[in-house]
């Protein structure tokens, strides 16, 4: 698996001037998703073409009757982005069968993205500073696709714990492969709300270019951060379990009479769960009562209006796990509320049952943000 370092430079230089010469540049987009970073060079057709993806559609983590849980993220990529997925386990997919699927030489390639799953160095999840989940070895793995294809350029987003928690020697092992390859890395942690996204949301942003030239500072935080309000208020009022018939995407799940209660209970414009007073305190779950003073204050919780949202998860589709109410509708935020916030354009379908739908905006590398990285490519290359 893999190639020697030093083999076939002499096509990969020919390729790569040629390819230089002819823009649209060619793009493979690993652990696609719902299509969130591809969408973001995808937007510059000018210069970036998607030539191939892959996802394994697998939840990260959960199961479904103790299969693996599907998310019908590759739907989704395809409807919107216009290249089919390979449906193919990266854990296992040898670097060079993927070449020889797509056709791919070395060299050929402009940029390969490869956002690995996040869930393993999360540090919401109390096992990860513990156990090493085996889904962290994908971050190193990516480096045998950076050997096979040698891109010009390599993106990478996760977590901002691949760069500072327990399991970041992950990170470390790529890095060191990565150099070794001749790559120059460039490696930071954003808010990406410096950057326009109506959300806060800290992640680790990984550039490698090949033939090693230092890289320019990333992009510059933007004048005005962007609110709730900025993202979402425009939009028509919505009842739970209701959805838009002008947008099949303005859509939310429903609730039970008991939860309904609690939600109206909760104060609009950024209450929670900690709140609802105390005459009402049959609507508390008893996980609610044994909380100490100020913990779990975002479950049961409601957006600001004039704040960014909180960081959007996975698991977004359901009010005990975050603070994904509406501000002050009693509802939780609709798909197009959530995927606006996620930094998603507003025309953006997303396939399958609605938990996937969530599943897979919570999942996502902001489109919003995935422009401004291939914006950055775009500059590098052309400097």
């Amino acid at each position: 698996m893999g190639v020697s370092l030093n083999s076939g430079n002499e096509n990969m230089n020919a390729n790569s001037e040629s390819n230089s010469k002819n823009a649209p540049w060619k793009v493979v987009d690993l652990f696609s998703g719902a299509g969130g970073m591809s969408y973001g060079f995808a937007s510059l057709p000018e210069y970036f073409d998607i030539v191939a993806a892959v996802d394994f559609e697998v939840g990260k983590p959960g199961k479904t009757n103790g299969k693996p849980k599907r998310i019908h993220c590759n739907l989704t990529y395809e409807r919107n982005i216009g290249v089919k997925p390979m449906n193919e386990d990266l854990s296992v997919l040898d670097p060079q069968e993927f070449a020889r699927k797509t056709g791919l030489r070395k060299g050929d390639l402009t940029v390969l993205i490869a956002c690995a799953p996040c869930t393993g160095f999360s540090q919401k999840n109390a096992q990860n500073h513990v156990v090493d989940d085996p889904r962290n070895h994908l971050v190193e793995r990516t480096g045998l696709f950076v050997e096979e294809l040698m891109p010009e350029f390599f993106v990478m987003e996760n977590v901002k714990e691949l760069l500072q928690g327990k399991m970041s020697f992950h990170f470390d092992e790529l890095k060191q492969h990565l150099e070794k390859l001749g790559y120059e890395v460039k490696y930071e942690v954003h808010d990406l709300s410096e950057w326009g996204l109506p959300q806060k949301r800290k992640r680790a942003l990984i550039v490698a270019r090949r033939d090693g030239k230092p890289l320019p500072p990333f992009p510059e935080p933007v004048e005005k951060v962007m609110t709730v309000r900025d993202a979402i208020a425009d939009l028509p009022k919505l009842e739970a379990g209701k959805t838009d018939p002008s947008d099949p995407m303005h859509t939310c799940p429903g609730h039970n009479n008991h939860s309904m209660e609690r939600i109206r209970a909760i104060p609009k414009d950024g209450g929670s769960w900690a709140d609802i007073p105390s005459e009402k305190e049959y609507l508390l779950i008893p996980a609610m009562k044994r909380a100490r003073p100020g913990s779990f204050p975002d479950i049961y919780g409601r957006l600001w209006w004039d704040r960014p949202a909180i960081t959007i998860t996975r698991e977004c589709g359901h009010p005990g796990n975050g603070r994904y109410l509406h501000p002050e509708q009693d509802r939780m935020l609709s798909v197009r509320e959530m995927a606006l916030l996620q930094g998603y354009p507003k025309d953006y379908i997303f396939e399958g049952p609605l938990s996937s739908k969530y599943n897979q905006i919570g999942d996502a590398v902001p489109p919003m943000i995935a422009r401004k990285i291939a914006e950055y490519i775009v500059s590098v290359k052309k400097s």
